[in-house]
């Protein structure tokens, strides 16, 4: 995934992490509650592994140029 979808799928995973917190805030049952939080966090670590692997790549790629000079 390049460039702008990286943008999208970061900010959908953002606004489903943000339903998960309101489906919890909101639960009237503990089914709700649980699911909302595990939305939320799952969502929140894939944003996070998005993140890690970006400048994962990053940091490759200045190495790879450091070893050719």
């Amino acid at each position: 995934m390049e460039g702008t979808g990286k943008w999208i799928t970061g900010g959908i995973l953002g606004f489903m992490a943000f339903i998960g917190l309101l489906a919890a805030s909101r639960a009237s049952d503990t089914a709700f509650y649980y699911g909302g939080w595990l939305l939320a966090i799952g969502c929140i670590g894939t944003i996070f592994m998005m993140v890690t692997k970006h400048y994962n790549h990053m940091d490759e790629r200045i190495a790879r140029q450091r070893e050719q000079e």
